[in-house]
């Protein structure tokens, strides 16, 4: 019972880890999210600018703004791909690997236990099915019939002496 815990606790602190790594690309990537609308509101501005100093003069400032309208904008666009990329981490795969284990691990004991439960069924039936045949018929009922309700209450005095 105690490694159960202790796997239910592993199991525990990886998602508790896992919740950490998330929260800080999350952050991450709002920062840089930040950036690219600062960058997309600058290039919009940079864009007014250039389109109202070509209507007010033909030519000058206005290929320089342009110019930074387009620089603006290409540093938007490349800072919002890299606010959405996602790649994993060693951090993540390690999670990942200590979360399978603690999952196998509880697995392995949730079979464990219903194994045991199982096994604990039949030896019920079979102390009742010989409880069942020493009452109708008294003369049938051998030593041998006797073994699982002995062994059974053995097991329990064991158990009791040992909590």
């Amino acid at each position: 019972m105690d490694a159960m815990l202790q796997r239910v606790a592993l199991l525990a602190r990886a998602e508790g880890l896992a919740i950490r790594i998330q929260a800080k690309h999350a952050a991450r990537s709002a920062a840089l999210t930040a950036a690219a609308l600062a960058a997309a509101m600058l290039a919009f501005g940079m864009l007014n600018l250039c389109g109202y100093t070509v209507l007010g003069a033909a030519y000058g400032q206005t290929a320089a703004a342009l110019v930074l309208a387009v620089v603006d904008a290409l540093l938007a666009l490349i800072l919002l791909v890299q606010a959405r990329k996602q790649t994993p981490t060693s951090e993540e795969a390690m999670v990942d690997e200590l979360r399978a284990l603690a999952l196998a691990g509880l697995a392995n004991d949730t079979a464990r236990v219903k194994a045991q439960l199982v096994h604990l069924q039949h030896q019920v039936t079979h102390i009742g099915e010989s409880i069942s045949l020493a009452k109708s018929d008294p003369l049938h009922f051998g030593l041998a019939n006797i073994g699982p309700i002995l062994s059974l209450a053995s097991r329990l005095l064991s158990r009791n002496k040992d909590g």
